[in-house]
């Protein structure tokens, strides 16, 4: 581009509607869909800093999905020192950074049986509570009244 054509600003206003790395999972949302950046006035530089994770989901009928979930930081600067001087390059710029690791989520139903447990658990932590706290209650009543009978 010439450098006369953005002497009195560059409009790099954009809106980001969509933007995945992989198939769309349900559940896993998408950082910067939405994204609206507006400029009015001046020559903008904006930068997302992308770093995308592997991801490997695993249904319970059995069925794996490969995809990438991200996680999205930016910065934007206005390049536009003066009238006809940058301070950089006016745009959308967009770094990516893959991470070495790799995520794997897997779904899994829990059975009736582990909710049935868990409330006998429960019940049985209430009763032990309890026969504590009226072993206590006794004995420090029984010692009471065996002073108060000295």
């Amino acid at each position: 581009f010439n450098l006369k054509d953005v002497s009195d600003g560059f409009n790099t206003s954009h809106i980001i509607h969509r933007l995945e790395f992989g198939e769309r999972v349900p559940g896993v949302e998408s950082p910067l869909e939405g994204t609206a950046k507006i400029v009015l006035k001046g020559a903008y530089m904006f930068h997302y800093y992308i770093k995308l994770v592997p991801t490997l989901f695993e249904r319970d009928d059995g069925k794996s999905q490969y995809t990438h979930q991200y996680s999205v930081t930016g910065q934007e600067k206005d390049v536009l020192v003066r009238q006809g001087e940058l301070a950089g390059l006016p745009g959308v710029f967009l770094v990516y950074e893959f991470t070495p690791f790799m995520v794997q989520k897997s779904v899994k139903e829990v059975p009736f049986s582990h909710f049935l447990i868990s409330v006998c658990a429960i019940i049985g932590g209430v009763f032990t509570v309890a026969g504590l706290l009226d072993a206590l209650l006794y004995r420090t009543t029984k010692r009471w009244k065996g002073k108060a009978h000295i």
